[in-house]
């Protein structure tokens, strides 16, 4: 199967070359740590002590702006008894704000995203504009105040949003019209997992209104190039070579992590399939370096 590694088939001294091999680890959470919005996942709690115990730097990448930076360090302290501090996670919501924060913003911003991240913003002092007109379009009159209503904004910010609508997608697109008007995106991922499958993620969406204006959003969620070059800079020490990305999507952690220069852990507890893995062609760039079962394969059978 291309030239996937195992880690249950490395022999002991295969394994300490890989411990050897890295110095900082990039992790995602959902589908790695725990499954989607449930538990953690047996085995991950134990694999992230074995990594502290290995002396490897750990941080956290995710795209889930569902949960907030506080639910995600609850998360690890309840369920795997682990101490997490925030600067160990690096989350679309709180990228986001970072960024908005080294340039200075101080104007009106629109914001599609789910609750928990425009919360962020708003504690973090920035202004989001409210929702002008009806919340359902009956009429061009309605359709009208949607998209025109309401003050202009300084900037259009794009993450996950259940709520989505076309009238909200086109009023972004009339904002965006304007040259000054910051275009920002958090997770771009065509497909996020839900329940028993996958379903559409906010990157096609990011692409209609990408389409639309005819500029791209500076993304800084997975598998964005500004995100990439954001971890370079949390990290300057840390040769991109040095680093192993863990991840359970193919496109959205082995892809971005293989352009970025790391290595790559794919782990079958999310939604890839050993069967997505074996269908690639030697050299594809999502084939990973390594292959897991599951994060505690991390531990050695000695060890979980």
């Amino acid at each position: 199967m291309n030239s996937v590694k195992h880690l249950k088939e490395l022999r002991e001294e295969e394994r300490e070359e890989f411990f050897d091999s890295f110095n900082l680890v990039f992790c995602d959470c959902d589908g790695v740590i725990w499954y989607p919005l449930r538990d953690f996942i047996p085995g991950s709690a134990a694999a992230l002590a074995h990594l502290e115990f290995r002396g490897k730097q750990v941080t956290f990448v995710t795209n889930n702006s569902i949960s907030s930076m506080k639910e995600h360090i609850e998360k690890f302290a309840q369920q795997g008894h682990l101490k997490i501090d925030a600067h160990q996670i690096v989350h679309p919501a709180q990228t986001i704000c970072d960024h908005l924060k080294s340039i200075k913003f101080e104007g009106l911003i629109y914001c599609l995203a789910t609750p928990p991240f425009r919360q962020l913003l708003k504690e973090a002092g920035f202004r989001l504009t409210e929702e002008s007109g009806p919340g359902i379009i009956r009429s061009l009159k309605d359709l009208h105040e949607a998209i025109y209503g309401g003050e202009p904004v300084a900037a259009v910010v794009i993450d996950v949003d259940f709520n989505l609508s076309a009238a909200k997608m086109m009023r972004a697109h009339v904002q965006l019209q304007n040259p000054k008007c910051l275009f920002l995106a958090g997770a771009a991922d065509a497909l996020i997992p839900f329940g028993q499958g996958d379903i559409i993620g906010p990157g096609p969406f990011i692409d209609v209104v990408t389409q639309s204006v005819g500029r791209q959003p500076i993304t800084l969620g997975k598998p964005g190039e500004d995100l990439r070059q954001l971890l370079l800079q949390r990290h300057p020490d840390v040769p991109p070579n040095r680093v192993l990305f863990v991840g359970d999507s193919l496109a959205s952690d082995i892809g971005f992590a293989r352009a970025s220069g790391y290595q790559t852990l794919l782990v079958l507890t999310g939604g890839t399939r050993l069967e997505d893995v074996q269908r690639l062609p030697a050299g594809h760039p999502q084939v990973p370096d390594y292959l897991a079962d599951c994060l505690g394969d991390i531990c050695g059978a000695d060890n979980r």
